[in-house]
């Protein structure tokens, strides 16, 4: 049977109306890898998820951090993207978030291009799902994060941004600081197929 992956979503304003968005191509990206995407649009039982997709944005919300606790106190599969990331860097080692964003200094880490600078990867789970210490990714973000002891820092990017994050002794909570699902590469197909692979165990 295919996992059931919850994405929550983003709260936009439009109209002085709240609206909630989700990227089409992480749905499309669920499916080519053999999910069923599910959106999670409020607080609800979580325990119908196999695993749990945090979208980027500016800011992650409450249902995110709600989610995200029940997925680690639970060892459910997750993966941030952009504010997902740096949500489950957020995170202390009981689960809970406490803001752990900083803003990045004369940013050049905000591009519309497809592919702006290269990552360096360590030794790690990231390293073994795409096979590759260096790759190109895109980079929408002004903030990072500050290390600590809740996570390992699966890559950085040459100016020492932290790009890519994992919580331990998890099957999975990974955060990539950039946006796989609107890279039409190996590498994004790689991470998404890894990630609902965990799911269905």
């Amino acid at each position: 049977m295919k996992p059931i992956i919850g994405i929550t979503c983003r709260t936009i304003k439009n109209d002085d109306r709240d609206i909630l968005k989700v990227n089409k191509s992480i749905v499309d990206y669920i499916i080519k890898s053999g999910g069923i995407p599910l959106l999670i649009l409020s607080d609800m039982d979580f325990s119908i998820f196999d695993g749990f997709i945090f979208p980027g944005g500016y800011s992650w919300e409450k249902l995110d951090e709600k989610v995200l606790k029940y997925a680690y106190d639970n060892d459910v599969p997750a993966l941030g993207i952009c504010a997902g990331m740096q949500l489950i860097a957020s995170m202390d080692k009981f689960g809970n978030v406490l803001d752990n964003c900083v803003s990045i200094r004369n940013n050049k880490h905000q591009s519309k291009d497809e592919y702006v600078h290269e990552i360096t990867i360590n030794k790690g789970i990231l390293l073994d799902i795409l096979g590759s210490n260096k790759i190109m990714v895109n980079s929408r973000h002004n903030d990072t994060v500050n290390l600590n002891d809740n996570f390992l820092v699966d890559a950085k990017s040459r100016d020492n941004i932290i790009e890519a994050v994992h919580i331990p002794n998890k099957t999975f909570i990974l955060g990539l600081q950039w946006h796989p699902e609107d890279l039409h590469d190996e590498y994004s197909e790689k991470i998404f197929k890894y990630f609902i692979e965990k799911c269905k165990k």
